[in-house]
């Protein structure tokens, strides 16, 4: 004996159906304004977990990136400024010492070009205090004071004489690190550095600005003349090194303490061209210790283009490491575009399909009272 099918029955199995129908609809209109393949973690508890996870690495990656790309702008800027001393120091050296020595007009072109070295000196004290936003770039760990100052010929880096070699030492190992992704550590208990950061494990992105202008002083050899040998005379040391016999083959060798601070020694050599007589074995003494310093800010120069390809490699290494993560993350829980489209499409065409039996099983009364 058949089954008795109502009219009832169809309505409620042509509900249920159309239900399914309408869901199936926008579980896949969903996986094309989302492109996930689901939408709740309980749908696939597996997949949404590894999700979560690549989440957490995406946005710390992305924090990585954002980090990176603000300490390049820092460092770019300092290498600016390391430029721009590096012009001024040229032109010091080659341009206006020189030239003050073999001017022909003596006195007075010597003290027009004392005039310029001052105002070069000035010049490279304006650069060293450059500010990035309110933060001074070249004054290590104390980036919210002026770092270098000029006052009557004395230069000092955060208010403490540069000719003292001891302090300034001490300031050249200010450091100030970023985590840039190498995986940050301390020390650990115990070490003799506990509770600091590992300097491998971080970027350090300060810059002590007394590093690229130098510090302390140096003994040079300023003289070197025929002498006569008299009694009792004395070298730099205290001892004897006269015999009361007077020798021509004897020398005295006149040692100085000169500068290492290239800002120091441009005013010391404004001084010297502005004096008569002109003490030549002076000037060429001051002109060598000039180029070492010279050289040095070259060496910290060249310093800074290493960080700043180094922070460019990291990036290329995120960048390459959020891809990858987006593609984890698609394997994961994403759907393809194409593959969600279609299933849009197709749900759409079951949902209309159904609409259209509803039509001709039901009639026009029933399916308006259902809406």
């Amino acid at each position: 004996m058949g089954m008795r099918i109502t009219t009832n029955m169809i309505r409620r199995n042509y509900t249920n159906n159309l239900m399914d129908n309408i869901g199936g609809l926008e579980r896949a209109r969903q996986q094309v304004e989302t492109g996930r393949r689901f939408q709740w973690s309980y749908e696939d508890p597996a997949a949404a977990a590894k999700g979560m996870i690549l989440e957490r690495r995406h946005a710390r990656n992305e924090d990585y990136i954002d980090t990176v790309k603000n300490t390049q702008k820092w460092i770019d800027s300092q290498s600016d400024i390391l430029n721009e001393l590096s012009g001024y120091a040229n032109q010091i050296d080659e341009s206006e010492f020189m030239s003050a020595l073999n001017d022909p007009t003596g006195t007075e072109g010597r003290t027009a070009y004392a005039q310029n070295l001052r105002a070069l000196q000035e010049s490279l004290v304006h650069a060293l205090n450059t500010q990035y936003g309110d933060t001074f770039i070249m004054a290590g760990t104390d980036g919210r004071n002026v770092p270098f100052d000029l006052d009557g010929g004395k230069l000092t880096y955060q208010g403490i004489d540069v000719n003292d070699a001891e302090a300034m030492k001490k300031l050249t190992g200010q450091t100030q690190y970023v985590d840039i992704g190498f995986g940050m550590t301390f020390y650990p208990d115990g070490h003799p550095n506990a509770g600091e950061i590992v300097p491998s494990s971080a970027f350090d992105m300060a810059f002590p600005g007394i590093l690229a202008v130098g510090y302390g002083t140096t003994n040079v050899k300023v003289y070197d003349s025929p002498v006569a040998d008299v009694a009792g005379k004395q070298d730099a040391n205290g001892n004897e090194i006269g015999d009361g016999v007077i020798d021509d083959k004897d020398s005295a060798s006149k040692y100085m303490p000169l500068s290492n601070n290239i800002i120091v020694l441009a005013g010391q050599m404004a001084d010297v061209l502005e004096k008569e007589p002109l003490d030549r074995e002076l000037c060429e003494a001051m002109w060598n210790q000039f180029k070492s310093g010279r050289e040095e800010l070259q060496n910290q120069f060249a310093r800074v283009g290493t960080k700043a390809q180094l922070l460019e490699n990291t990036l290329t290494r995120l960048d390459q490491e959020s891809q990858n993560i987006k593609e984890q993350y698609q394997d994961a829980i994403g759907i393809a575009p194409a593959l969600a489209i279609t299933n849009e499409t197709y749900a759409k065409y079951s949902y209309d399909a159904a609409l259209k039996i509803g039509t001709s099983l039901l009639g026009n009364s029933l399916l308006d009272f259902m809406d």
